[in-house]
């Protein structure tokens, strides 16, 4: 039997126990909130990169604009614009456009469908042609034409150039070479044709352009397509459904809590 001075001690010791036993609770319970918190932005995060489209996208625009990759002060890659602004293939508008296009393709729609082999390949036709289609019904307005300064410049090299040719044939059949005389022969015999020349070299340029934009419509077509391959079979939806059943066994947490939180699937 305990000593009646000793009961005091006894019970203020349980109620000190009961105490930290309810604190210790307590901060399991926040802890385990906490992690779950931290499990949920994980997996969140998770999807959200996944699906994210905007770093394709980018490298899109940046594509269809021509700037390139330089080294900053810090060593880090950034992008730059073309520095002969002469050299872009596509206009304003046609870059503006393709980037229209190209959003309706590249997005987590896309990412998360179900396509089979057969309705891939009936896309990228689909996409082929009506891209194609598209630019080259518009030319005039998507590519970019030389400007009649441009084209100013281009012909006076070809001048020059045409001199230049005619001073060398005089020199190697050992004639008398009169600079002044050879160039007031060539602009005689182009003057008539200066208009005619102006508007063929625009026309050449425009055609370069078009050439040039062949790479830039095979990358295209090759991202469309990777996004395209992503979906393949649900592919992608299948890879999110797996993490996030990995995560529920880990986490202890039901199934259906997961699917009614994202709707993904």
């Amino acid at each position: 039997m305990e000593e009646p001075q000793q009961q005091p001690y006894n019970e203020a010791a349980e109620q000190i126990g009961l105490h930290t036993q309810s604190n210790q609770g307590t901060l399991l319970a926040n802890q385990t909130q906490q992690l779950q918190y931290q499990m949920d932005e994980s997996e969140k995060n998770l999807a959200e990169t996944q699906l994210d489209c905007e770093e394709t996208l980018s490298r899109i625009y940046h594509l269809l604009k021509q700037d390139f990759l330089s080294p900053n002060k810090e060593g880090d890659l950034e992008w730059q614009e073309i520095k002969d602004k002469k050299k872009r293939v596509l206009t304003e508008e046609g870059v503006e456009k393709i980037m229209q296009i190209m959003q309706s393709y590249i997005n987590k729609e896309t990412l998360l469908s179900n396509f089979d082999d057969k309705m891939i390949a009936r896309r990228m036709l689909e996409f082929s042609l009506s891209l194609s289609a598209v630019l080259f019904m518009k030319y005039e307005i998507y590519f970019r034409s030389p400007t009649l300064d441009e084209c100013k410049d281009i012909l006076q090299n070809r001048i020059d150039e045409r001199i230049k040719r005619r001073r060398i044939n005089l020199e190697l059949m050992n004639r008398e070479v009169d600079e002044n005389k050879i160039k007031g022969e060539v602009i005689k015999e182009i003057e008539p044709r200066i208009e005619y020349e102006i508007q063929k070299i625009k026309s050449e340029q425009v055609k370069l352009n078009l050439r040039e934009f062949e790479m830039v419509f095979t990358q295209l077509r090759a991202l469309v397509e990777a996004t395209h391959n992503r979906a393949w079979k649900g592919e992608e939806r299948g890879s999110l459904r797996r993490h996030f059943n990995i995560s529920e066994i880990i986490g202890g947490r039901p199934q259906q809590q997961e699917k009614k939180k994202w709707g993904l699937f």
